[in-house]
Protein backbone atom coordinates (compact mmCIF):
# COMPACT_ATOMS: atom_id res chain seq x y z
CA UNK A 1 0.00 0.00 0.00
CA UNK A 2 2.91 2.38 1.04
CA UNK A 3 4.44 1.83 -2.45
CA UNK A 4 1.38 2.23 -4.45
CA UNK A 5 1.02 5.76 -2.42
CA UNK A 6 4.31 6.65 -2.79
CA UNK A 7 3.42 6.94 -6.77
CA UNK A 8 1.61 9.71 -6.33
CA UNK A 9 3.51 12.37 -4.72
CA UNK A 10 1.08 15.22 -5.32
CA UNK A 11 -1.51 14.14 -2.97
CA UNK A 12 0.10 11.97 -0.65
CA UNK A 13 3.29 13.59 0.98
CA UNK A 14 6.83 11.59 2.84
CA UNK A 15 4.94 11.68 6.30
CA UNK A 16 2.04 10.22 4.95
CA UNK A 17 3.25 7.72 2.94
CA UNK A 18 6.08 6.73 5.81
CA UNK A 19 3.47 6.36 8.72
CA UNK A 20 1.35 3.90 6.41
CA UNK A 21 4.81 2.15 5.77
CA UNK A 22 6.12 1.83 9.50
CA UNK A 23 1.78 0.98 10.15
CA UNK A 24 2.51 -2.47 7.51
CA UNK A 25 5.57 -3.12 8.74
CA UNK A 26 4.67 -3.13 12.22
CA UNK A 27 1.06 -4.70 11.75
CA UNK A 28 -0.33 -1.43 13.12
CA UNK A 29 -1.78 0.18 9.99
CA UNK A 30 -5.55 1.17 11.10
CA UNK A 31 -3.17 3.11 14.07
CA UNK A 32 -1.39 4.56 11.36
CA UNK A 33 -4.37 5.51 9.52
CA UNK A 34 -5.99 6.94 13.06
CA UNK A 35 -3.07 9.11 13.46
CA UNK A 36 -3.24 10.42 10.10
CA UNK A 37 -7.12 11.15 10.44
CA UNK A 38 -6.09 13.34 13.73
CA UNK A 39 -3.30 15.48 11.94
CA UNK A 40 -5.05 16.00 8.91
CA UNK A 41 -8.25 17.16 10.91
CA UNK A 42 -6.04 19.90 12.89
CA UNK A 43 -4.39 20.90 10.09
CA UNK A 44 -7.37 21.65 8.49
CA UNK A 45 -8.99 22.85 11.28
CA UNK A 46 -6.18 25.55 11.41
CA UNK A 47 -6.16 26.89 8.18
CA UNK A 48 -9.81 27.42 8.31
CA UNK A 49 -9.12 29.33 11.97
CA UNK A 50 -6.94 31.69 9.84
CA UNK A 51 -8.83 32.33 6.74
CA UNK A 52 -11.63 33.12 8.89
CA UNK A 53 -9.94 35.31 10.88
CA UNK A 54 -8.37 37.36 8.25
CA UNK A 55 -11.63 37.58 6.11
CA UNK A 56 -12.89 41.00 7.45
CA UNK A 57 -9.13 42.67 7.67
CA UNK A 58 -9.01 41.55 3.78
CA UNK A 59 -12.90 42.69 2.58
CA UNK A 60 -11.69 46.28 4.68
CA UNK A 61 -8.87 46.96 2.93
CA UNK A 62 -10.56 45.86 -0.57
CA UNK A 63 -13.34 48.10 0.00
CA UNK A 64 -10.47 50.58 0.84
CA UNK A 65 -8.65 49.93 -2.45
CA UNK A 66 -11.79 50.68 -4.17
CA UNK A 67 -12.93 53.20 -2.53
CA UNK A 68 -9.55 55.00 -3.51
CA UNK A 69 -9.92 54.08 -7.37
CA UNK A 70 -13.70 56.03 -7.28
CA UNK A 71 -12.15 58.68 -5.67
CA UNK A 72 -9.44 59.74 -7.88
CA UNK A 73 -11.38 58.74 -10.93
CA UNK A 74 -14.70 60.60 -10.64
CA UNK A 75 -14.81 62.62 -7.22
CA UNK A 76 -11.33 64.57 -7.30
CA UNK A 77 -11.50 65.38 -10.86
CA UNK A 78 -14.80 66.89 -11.14
CA UNK A 79 -14.08 69.17 -7.52
CA UNK A 80 -10.48 69.84 -9.36
CA UNK A 81 -12.53 71.51 -12.54
CA UNK A 82 -15.05 73.54 -9.98
CA UNK A 83 -11.93 75.07 -8.02
CA UNK A 84 -9.81 75.92 -11.50
CA UNK A 85 -12.74 77.87 -12.81
CA UNK A 86 -13.19 79.69 -9.43
CA UNK A 87 -9.58 80.18 -9.21
CA UNK A 88 -9.50 79.79 -5.57
CA UNK A 89 -6.44 79.66 -3.86
CA UNK A 90 -5.65 75.87 -2.45
CA UNK A 91 -4.55 74.66 0.68
CA UNK A 92 -1.88 71.74 0.55
CA UNK A 93 -4.42 69.18 1.20
CA UNK A 94 -6.56 70.00 -2.26
CA UNK A 95 -3.08 70.45 -4.31
CA UNK A 96 -2.04 66.90 -2.75
CA UNK A 97 -5.44 65.18 -3.64
CA UNK A 98 -5.70 66.60 -7.21
CA UNK A 99 -2.04 65.79 -7.82
CA UNK A 100 -2.52 62.00 -6.45
CA UNK A 101 -5.61 62.17 -9.03
CA UNK A 102 -3.68 63.63 -11.96
CA UNK A 103 -1.38 60.77 -11.63
CA UNK A 104 -3.70 57.92 -10.96
CA UNK A 105 -5.46 59.45 -14.27
CA UNK A 106 -2.53 60.00 -16.43
CA UNK A 107 -0.52 56.85 -15.52
CA UNK A 108 -3.33 54.65 -14.48
CA UNK A 109 -2.34 52.26 -17.95
CA UNK A 110 1.28 51.99 -16.64
CA UNK A 111 0.86 51.37 -13.45
CA UNK A 112 -1.83 48.51 -14.06
CA UNK A 113 1.13 46.85 -16.12
CA UNK A 114 3.49 47.14 -13.54
CA UNK A 115 1.42 46.00 -10.83
CA UNK A 116 0.79 42.92 -13.06
CA UNK A 117 4.94 42.04 -13.32
CA UNK A 118 5.08 42.20 -10.52
CA UNK A 119 2.72 39.87 -9.54
CA UNK A 120 3.84 37.29 -12.14
CA UNK A 121 7.93 38.52 -11.33
CA UNK A 122 7.00 37.60 -7.42
CA UNK A 123 5.13 34.55 -8.59
CA UNK A 124 8.62 33.16 -10.52
CA UNK A 125 10.61 34.26 -7.83
CA UNK A 126 8.66 32.09 -5.71
CA UNK A 127 9.06 29.08 -7.54
CA UNK A 128 12.73 29.50 -7.54
CA UNK A 129 14.54 27.91 -4.08
CA UNK A 130 16.05 31.43 -3.29
CA UNK A 131 13.16 33.53 -3.71
CA UNK A 132 10.75 30.57 -1.92
CA UNK A 133 12.95 30.68 1.16
CA UNK A 134 13.17 34.34 1.34
CA UNK A 135 9.64 34.86 1.19
CA UNK A 136 9.19 31.75 4.26
CA UNK A 137 11.76 33.12 6.01
CA UNK A 138 9.81 36.95 5.98
CA UNK A 139 6.81 36.09 6.39
CA UNK A 140 7.29 34.39 9.89
CA UNK A 141 8.80 37.79 10.82
CA UNK A 142 5.77 40.06 9.46
CA UNK A 143 3.78 41.78 12.52
CA UNK A 144 0.74 40.68 13.77
CA UNK A 145 0.56 37.47 11.86
CA UNK A 146 3.88 36.39 11.83
CA UNK A 147 4.06 35.09 15.35
CA UNK A 148 0.94 33.48 14.60
CA UNK A 149 2.62 31.43 11.26
CA UNK A 150 5.43 30.34 13.12
CA UNK A 151 3.59 28.96 15.91
CA UNK A 152 1.19 27.00 13.47
CA UNK A 153 3.99 25.66 12.16
CA UNK A 154 5.67 24.68 15.43
CA UNK A 155 2.47 22.96 16.24
CA UNK A 156 2.78 20.86 12.88
CA UNK A 157 6.40 19.62 13.38
CA UNK A 158 5.65 19.37 17.43
CA UNK A 159 2.79 17.05 16.19
CA UNK A 160 4.01 15.30 13.01
CA UNK A 161 7.83 14.73 15.07
CA UNK A 162 5.73 12.86 17.81
CA UNK A 163 3.88 10.64 15.79
CA UNK A 164 6.62 9.58 13.80
CA UNK A 165 8.56 8.63 17.29
CA UNK A 166 5.48 6.61 18.78
CA UNK A 167 5.44 5.23 15.28
CA UNK A 168 8.68 3.58 15.75
CA UNK A 169 10.71 5.84 13.00
CA UNK A 170 14.23 6.81 13.96
CA UNK A 171 14.81 10.23 15.29
CA UNK A 172 17.20 11.35 12.41
CA UNK A 173 15.00 9.78 9.63
CA UNK A 174 11.74 11.48 11.48
CA UNK A 175 13.50 14.92 11.08
CA UNK A 176 13.96 14.27 7.71
CA UNK A 177 10.20 13.57 7.03
CA UNK A 178 9.22 16.76 9.64
CA UNK A 179 11.00 18.73 7.81
CA UNK A 180 9.08 18.31 4.37
CA UNK A 181 6.05 18.06 6.28
CA UNK A 182 6.46 21.86 7.78
CA UNK A 183 6.34 23.71 3.69
CA UNK A 184 8.61 26.27 5.09
CA UNK A 185 12.09 26.21 3.28
CA UNK A 186 13.27 28.42 6.44
CA UNK A 187 12.08 26.07 9.08
CA UNK A 188 13.49 22.94 7.11
CA UNK A 189 16.99 24.31 7.31
CA UNK A 190 16.48 24.62 10.91
CA UNK A 191 14.54 21.17 11.24
CA UNK A 192 17.94 19.79 9.54
CA UNK A 193 20.19 21.23 11.36
CA UNK A 194 18.85 20.08 14.38
CA UNK A 195 19.14 16.19 12.43
CA UNK A 196 22.67 16.81 11.68
CA UNK A 197 23.96 17.92 15.33
CA UNK A 198 21.88 14.97 16.39
CA UNK A 199 23.61 12.45 13.76
CA UNK A 200 27.02 13.91 15.21
CA UNK A 201 26.11 13.07 18.65
CA UNK A 202 23.77 15.52 20.43
CA UNK A 203 21.11 15.46 22.37
CA UNK A 204 17.61 16.69 21.19
CA UNK A 205 17.86 19.29 23.93
CA UNK A 206 20.75 20.54 22.74
CA UNK A 207 19.89 20.70 19.15
CA UNK A 208 16.91 22.14 19.86
CA UNK A 209 18.49 24.46 21.63
CA UNK A 210 20.89 25.62 19.23
CA UNK A 211 18.09 25.93 16.59
CA UNK A 212 16.37 28.87 18.57
CA UNK A 213 12.90 27.79 17.35
CA UNK A 214 11.39 26.99 21.05
CA UNK A 215 10.65 28.99 23.90
CA UNK A 216 12.03 28.06 27.33
CA UNK A 217 8.99 26.12 28.17
CA UNK A 218 9.36 24.28 25.86
CA UNK A 219 13.10 23.49 25.70
CA UNK A 220 12.08 22.25 29.35
CA UNK A 221 9.34 19.72 28.32
CA UNK A 222 11.47 18.25 26.20
CA UNK A 223 14.00 18.13 28.56
CA UNK A 224 11.69 16.28 30.87
CA UNK A 225 10.79 13.88 27.70
CA UNK A 226 14.58 12.75 27.07
CA UNK A 227 15.04 12.53 30.91
CA UNK A 228 11.83 10.01 31.03
CA UNK A 229 12.11 8.36 27.60
CA UNK A 230 8.59 9.76 26.81
CA UNK A 231 9.37 12.48 24.19
CA UNK A 232 7.16 11.81 21.70
CA UNK A 233 4.26 11.98 24.86
CA UNK A 234 5.56 15.40 25.71
CA UNK A 235 6.03 16.57 22.06
CA UNK A 236 1.82 16.10 21.43
CA UNK A 237 1.47 18.61 24.73
CA UNK A 238 4.28 20.94 23.43
CA UNK A 239 2.22 20.55 19.67
CA UNK A 240 -0.97 21.76 22.20
CA UNK A 241 0.83 24.42 23.71
CA UNK A 242 1.23 26.08 20.77
CA UNK A 243 -1.89 25.16 18.93
CA UNK A 244 -3.66 26.73 21.77
CA UNK A 245 -1.44 30.04 21.61
CA UNK A 246 -2.56 30.19 17.86
CA UNK A 247 -6.25 29.69 18.85
CA UNK A 248 -6.24 32.79 21.34
CA UNK A 249 -3.98 34.82 19.04
CA UNK A 250 -6.36 34.16 15.92
CA UNK A 251 -9.34 34.85 18.34
CA UNK A 252 -7.88 38.09 18.88
CA UNK A 253 -6.68 38.63 16.05
CA UNK A 254 -9.54 40.85 14.39
CA UNK A 255 -9.30 43.00 17.21
CA UNK A 256 -5.93 43.76 16.57
CA UNK A 257 -6.31 44.43 13.55
CA UNK A 258 -9.33 46.91 13.85
CA UNK A 259 -7.50 49.89 15.31
CA UNK A 260 -4.81 50.37 12.73
CA UNK A 261 -8.21 49.94 9.91
CA UNK A 262 -9.69 52.14 12.03
CA UNK A 263 -6.51 54.61 11.98
CA UNK A 264 -6.11 54.11 7.69
CA UNK A 265 -9.96 54.99 7.18
CA UNK A 266 -9.41 57.65 9.82
CA UNK A 267 -6.92 59.25 7.40
CA UNK A 268 -8.59 58.81 4.36
CA UNK A 269 -11.46 60.65 5.41
CA UNK A 270 -9.35 63.48 7.33
CA UNK A 271 -7.19 63.91 3.90
CA UNK A 272 -10.61 64.10 1.98
CA UNK A 273 -12.40 66.43 4.25
CA UNK A 274 -9.64 69.32 4.46
CA UNK A 275 -8.95 69.01 0.74
CA UNK A 276 -12.21 68.93 -0.38
CA UNK A 277 -14.11 71.10 2.25
CA UNK A 278 -11.67 73.09 3.30
CA UNK A 279 -11.55 75.41 0.05
CA UNK A 280 -15.26 75.11 -0.01
CA UNK A 281 -15.55 76.48 3.07
CA UNK A 282 -13.09 79.76 2.16
CA UNK A 283 -14.52 80.07 -1.14
CA UNK A 284 -18.20 80.49 1.09
CA UNK A 285 -16.65 82.50 3.07
CA UNK A 286 -15.05 85.13 0.82
CA UNK A 287 -18.51 85.57 -0.76
CA UNK A 288 -20.14 86.01 2.46
CA UNK A 289 -17.88 89.07 3.10
CA UNK A 290 -18.82 90.11 -0.45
Amino acid sequence: LSSALNQHPDIFGNLFVSLIHVGENTGQLEESFLKLTTYLEREQATRKRIKTALRYPSMVLIALGAALVILNIFVIPTFASMFAKLGADLPLATKFLITSSNFFLNYWPYMFVACVAIYFALQQSLKTEKGRYQWDKRKIKLPIIGSIIERSILARFSHSFGIILKSGIPMTTGLTLVADAVDNSFMQEKIVAMRLAIESGESLLRSAIASTLFTPLVLQMIAVGEETGRVDELLKEVGDYYEREVDYDLSTLTARIEPLLLVVVAAMVLVLALGIFTPMWDMASAMQGK
